[in-house]
């Protein structure tokens, strides 16, 4: 198990071997988003059949998001797989692909609700902590679960299966500072989120997922 501390300069400092992205937004970004959020919702409460909390499709007004911010980090974990960097730029087998932002959507979390495990379709996902009114610290220290020996009381957890057969269980514990943090992820790798207790207010986050464009699909099939 590992647990990633809550501070700014752990952000983006990734190993090598994970196959994940750990950033922080720029304060236009974070705007975008919300403002996406506050304009353009379809409701929509049955996102996945596994989902639990309320959640409501939104837009990238103007593919904004996208190309500011997904598509060169996408770029990186597609070629940071030597495969795909051989065949693209120095086999030239394959042309480069074409990446497209497929779903957005944003995400409430009431306490005591959860998010069980589960994993995404397309190629990459990712998830943005928008709003986080808990604190791990004050969560994990709750009276009822002294003596607990693996407490993810309002965490954030990948589920990262080895070749051996084991599952890694990654975790992030999350507080206010968190807001603005965005994980980027390939669509296989599950993820669960933990409820939260003893506070009123929502956690909100944004997740969506990215995909091979459409129209280069069809290209590469010959259709």
């Amino acid at each position: 198990m590992k647990d990633f501390p809550i501070t700014e300069t752990n952000w983006a400092r990734n190993q090598p071997n994970e196959p994940w992205l750990d950033r922080r937004l720029t304060k236009e970004a974070i705007d975008r988003l919300w403002n996406d959020t506050a304009e353009q919702t379809i409701i929509n409460d049955k996102i996945t059949l596994q989902q639990t909390i309320k959640s409501e499709f939104i837009q990238d007004k103007d593919n904004w998001f996208y190309e500011n911010v997904l598509k060169e980090l996408i770029e990186y974990l597609y070629y940071k797989d030597w495969n795909n960097y051989y065949n693209v730029h120095v086999a030239k087998s394959v042309s480069p692909p074409v990446f497209e932002l497929k779903e957005l959507w944003v995400n409430y979390q009431k306490q005591h609700e959860f998010n069980p495990p589960h994993n995404h379709g397309g190629l990459y996902s990712f998830v943005v902590f928008m709003k986080i009114p808990i604190h791990w610290k004050k969560q994990h220290s709750l009276p009822w679960l002294k003596g607990s020996n693996d407490n993810q009381v309002s965490n954030f957890q990948f589920l990262w299966g080895h070749e051996d057969g084991s599952v890694q269980t990654i975790n992030f514990p999350l507080c206010p500072e968190d807001e603005g943090r965005m994980l980027l992820f390939p669509a296989w790798m599950h993820h669960q989120v933990y409820p939260f207790y003893e506070c009123e207010g929502e956690r909100i986050t944004i997740s969506g997922n990215t995909a091979f464009s459409k129209n280069d699909a069809e290209e590469k099939l010959g259709k």
